[in-house]
């Protein structure tokens, strides 16, 4: 089924505020290594660097989540 157009329109709205894009400069070689790997084990190559950025993010214990938990400071920083 295809996307209307008031669809699509709709999550590029939601993508522009919500979403972000990471570029990363790694060698070609691990970059070839790492796609087949993940087409090896069926992953897509977005949802394991998603799931590792996560898991960073959860085993820093002096991260504060300063833009979810006081957007106020953030904002003011």
């Amino acid at each position: 089924m295809a996307v209307s157009e008031a669809k699509r329109a709709s999550n590029d709205r939601w993508d522009a505020k919500n979403m972000s894009y990471q570029t990363v400069k790694v060698s070609k070689s691990l970059l070839d290594d790492f796609k087949a790997a993940c087409a090896v084990r069926g992953d897509r190559v977005n949802t394991v660097l998603r799931m590792a950025m996560e898991r960073y993010v959860a085993e820093t214990p002096e991260y504060e989540r300063i833009t979810r938990d006081n957007p106020a400071q953030s904002a003011a920083e």
